[in-house]
C-alpha cells in the first residue's frame, strides 16, 4: 500500500508542480523598438561607423594610390630588382596596417555597442523582472530568437506576453 501511495505521488508531483508554473514571453526586439533611447544609440553607433570608416577609406585609398603609382613605376622601368624587392616589401607592410587597422575599428564597433547598449539592456531586463513580478509569472521566454525563428514553437493562447507590460514599465518610469 505504501508504496502505490508513493507511486502515485510520484506520478502526480510533476502534475501539480507543473501548473504552478506561470510562464510569459515577450519580444525584446519589440521592446527596444518601442523606446527611443535605441534609436539614438543606433544613430550614434551609425556616426561612429562612418567616422571610423572615413578614416579607413583615407587609408585605403592611399594605399591603392602608392600600389598604382609602384605598378605605373615598374611598367616604365624606373625601379632596379632591389628597388622592387624593397618597395613590394613596404607595400605589403602598409597593406598588413591596413588589415590590422580594419580589424581594430571592428573591435571599436563591438566596444561602443556594448557601451551604448549594456545599460539600456539592464533597463530592459530590470523592467521584465519587475512585471514579471507583478504579474506572479515563473518564467519568460524569449517570443523569437535573433534569426527570427521562434524559440517556442508551441504556445497555446493563453500564453501571456508581457512585452507590451515592460514597454509600458520603461517609457513610464
Amino acid at each position: 500500500m505504501k508504496k502505490l501511495q508513493l507511486l502515485l505521488f510520484a506520478l502526480l508531483f510533476p502534475a501539480v508542480a507543473f501548473s504552478q508554473l506561470s510562464v510569459g514571453v515577450m519580444s525584446p526586439d519589440q521592446v527596444l523598438d518601442a523606446l527611443p533611447e535605441a534609436a539614438e544609440i543606433e544613430t550614434q553607433m551609425q556616426e561612429f561607423a562612418q567616422e571610423r570608416d572615413q578614416e579607413f577609406q583615407t587609408r585605403y585609398q592611399n594605399w591603392i594610390e602608392e600600389l598604382t603609382a609602384y605598378s605605373e613605376a615598374v611598367e616604365a622601368g624606373e625601379y632596379t630588382q632591389q628597388q622592387q624587392q624593397t618597395e613590394e616589401a613596404r607595400l605589403a607592410e602598409l597593406e598588413e596596417e591596413l588589415t590590422s587597422f580594419q580589424t581594430r575599428i571592428q573591435n571599436q564597433m563591438r566596444q561602443r555597442q556594448n557601451e551604448l547598449f549594456t545599460p539600456l539592456l539592464a533597463r530592459v531586463e530590470q523592467a521584465m523582472q519587475t512585471v514579471s513580478e507583478e504579474m506572479g509569472l515563473s518564467y519568460v521566454l524569449n517570443k523569437q530568437s535573433g534569426t527570427g525563428d521562434p524559440i517556442v514553437y508551441y504556445m497555446s493562447d493563453r500564453g501571456v506576453d508581457i512585452t507590451e507590460r515592460v514597454i509600458q514599465h520603461l517609457t513610464q518610469n
